[in-house]
């Protein structure tokens, strides 16, 4: 259950988080250590199933980390549900995204190979007054204390997390009121009071869910982060999506894998969370200067259902209906001439044959 909180974090865009001076990076959350250590992330992944009405959202990522206790917070456009996910999801995704062979023929027979060409305080949550920070919902899962906050004041919702042992940098308590503004909500995460869950290496994945006319992916917190962030946002939905709101302005979002998801053809974990037949976008950002998001991920139909796969090399011997192409050529065939060569010389000799017995015949 521990390894939900890194998940979440991580695919919230938390990479390199430092006590000292906190360099935390996120793309759709801030990430709190604990005192006294250090935390990084060296990938985030996310997938975002949109259906029209309802948003689910599953994060995964890696960390390095040497804490005992971390808080996590994200901000989602309507209250949210959270869970934990199945983490058989992301391998099921990698099959499903897997790059496809571009077939190249040869004649004679070698060796061929192939190459690619593609490509996670104490004391429980307590409510702060009504007019200020709302705690919509208060619940344990696993190891972990799971409160969905509203508020309109950034101030006093910063005030709230910071006594709650979500230690907030002062940049990104001013970065909330991007959010705050916009009537979103919060989730905040931490572990609960005496756990002892490892949070290093490869974590289990968390799944939030919340109403949404439009699929959206948060970013603007991961301004205030001093590494560079690699985010990877699958999308489920019933078409194509386009990237129509990019983190950064004047960098267009571009995907690199679209196909359709057919729930008998691809792992368990992938078909539950699709539920039905469903088109999976894959868009990859490398950001090296942060401090130029501005913006949410934002996803819209495309305008048609185009298929997108990065493929490789593969190298097969050219056949026909099975059979070498080289042996067709260099034995079958010389073969089949010598077979009607030899039909042919019989047929010679039968015609000369009976040439030979009608001249010998007596006249009538």
């Amino acid at each position: 259950m521990a390894r939900a909180l890194t998940l979440a974090l991580a695919a919230g865009g938390l990479q390199a988080v430092w006590v000292a001076d906190p360099a935390w990076a996120c793309g759709c959350g801030a990430m709190i250590p604990g005192s006294g250590g250090t935390m990084s992330v060296a990938r985030e992944q996310a997938v975002v199933r949109f259906d029209g009405t309802t948003e689910d959202v599953v994060m995964r990522f890696s960390m390095q980390s040497n804490v005992t206790d971390a808080a996590w917070v994200m901000p989602v456009p309507a209250p949210a549900t959270v869970k934990l996910a199945n983490q058989a999801l992301f391998s099921d995704l990698s099959a499903a995204e897997a790059p496809v062979p571009a077939v190249h023929h040869y004649f004679w027979p070698h060796l061929g190979g192939s190459s690619s060409n593609g490509a996670r305080s104490e004391g429980p949550m307590a409510a702060a007054p009504p007019s200020a920070v709302q705690v919509l919902s208060d619940q344990r899962i696993g190891e972990f204390e799971v409160a969905s906050l509203a508020s309109a004041d950034p101030q006093a919702l910063g005030d709230w997390l910071n006594q709650h042992g979500f230690t907030l940098k002062d940049s990104t308590a001013t970065r909330l009121a991007a959010y705050t503004s916009q009537g979103w909500k919060f989730v905040a995460v931490r572990l609960a009071s005496g756990s002892t869950a490892d949070l290093n290496g490869a974590l289990d994945p968390i799944s939030l869910s919340f109403p949404a006319k439009t699929a959206v992916y948060p970013m603007r917190l991961s301004a205030g982060a001093t590494t560079p962030q690699n985010v990877e946002v699958s999308v489920l939905a019933p078409h194509r999506m386009d990237a129509t709101g990019s983190p950064i302005t004047d960098e267009p979002a571009v995907s690199n894998f679209g196909d359709w998801i057919e729930p008998s053809k691809v792992g368990p974990a992938l078909a539950s969370l699709a539920a039905g037949r469903m088109f999976l976008t894959v868009f990859d950002g490398e950001y090296s200067e942060p401090s130029r998001i501005t913006q949410d991920y934002a996803f819209a139909p495309a305008t048609s259902d185009w298929v997108q796969h990065s493929t490789y090399d593969k190298e097969e011997l050219l056949t026909f209906l099975g059979i070498p192409a080289y042996l067709i050529v260099f034995v079958i065939l010389p073969l089949l001439a010598a077979i009607g060569f030899w039909m042919r010389q019989g047929w010679k000799r039968g015609a000369a044959a009976e040439a030979a017995a009608v001249a010998a015949a007596p006249p009538v």
